[in-house]
């Protein structure tokens, strides 16, 4: 599988104040990219400017083509994203759920094993999940797309050591499978990889290398 994600002039605005202002930039197949950005940055705003979930204006395509609509029709259109301000899932229990995102992949049976976390509360309504398991739930659920492009936003915020891992994990096999991964992250030491963009202001910038140590230090 090849994946490319390319987002161009990308602004989003709330009561006539810019909370994204994205000129451009590109996530490509294979890609675990990793933003930084402080509380407030405009992370979240992002992932939901991507997802659909939030009016933007600009052009976010993949493999071409411009996506639109909301999340569930982006979804379909090839990128899935794990918000931390998605909303409490509603009416339907963890495996209900797991189906209605998974069942056209196949990944919804596969979803408990890959998520040992949710097994004992399968039959549980998503609403009375605590808010790691909520936080997990996202995460399955934006999986079990098999999507082209995921978008991860702070994904193991409140999660306890194993099932940040699982999530770590899951984020570079699907960047192996030829998926492009985009990863934003407050806290440097949850990034699974090195950060190639940092958030400020709403905007995005390319991330400075950090400093090789002169020859022979040590």
């Amino acid at each position: 599988m090849t994946a490319r994600l390319e987002v161009k002039r990308l602004r989003v605005a709330y009561g006539g104040r810019q909370a994204l202002d994205v000129e451009e930039f590109t996530a490509v197949s294979g890609e675990l990219m990793v933003v930084l950005g402080s509380a407030g940055s405009g992370k979240s705003t992002l992932a939901s400017a991507l997802a659909g979930g939030v009016a933007a204006r600009g052009q976010v395509r993949v493999d071409g083509k411009l996506l639109s609509g909301p999340p569930s029709q982006r979804r379909r259109q090839g990128l899935s994203a794990a918000l931390r301000e998605g909303g409490r899932l509603s009416g339907c229990t963890v495996v209900e759920a797991l189906h209605l995102a998974g069942s056209r992949t196949g990944r919804d049976r596969q979803a408990l094993d890959r998520f040992p976390q949710l097994g004992t509360r399968r039959r549980v309504l998503a609403q009375l999940l605590s808010g790691g398991e909520q936080q997990i739930l996202r995460v399955a659920t934006a999986w079990c797309a098999a999507p082209r492009v995921l978008v991860l936003d702070a994904p193991t915020v409140g999660l306890a050591t194993d099932a940040a891992a699982t999530v770590a994990a899951l984020a570079r096999e699907e960047a192996e499978r030829g998926a492009a991964v985009l990863w934003l992250e407050q806290d440097r030491r949850a990034a699974p990889g090195p950060a190639l963009a940092t958030m400020e202001g709403g905007k995005l910038t390319a991330a400075t290398p950090a400093p090789e140590s002169p020859s022979g230090a040590g």
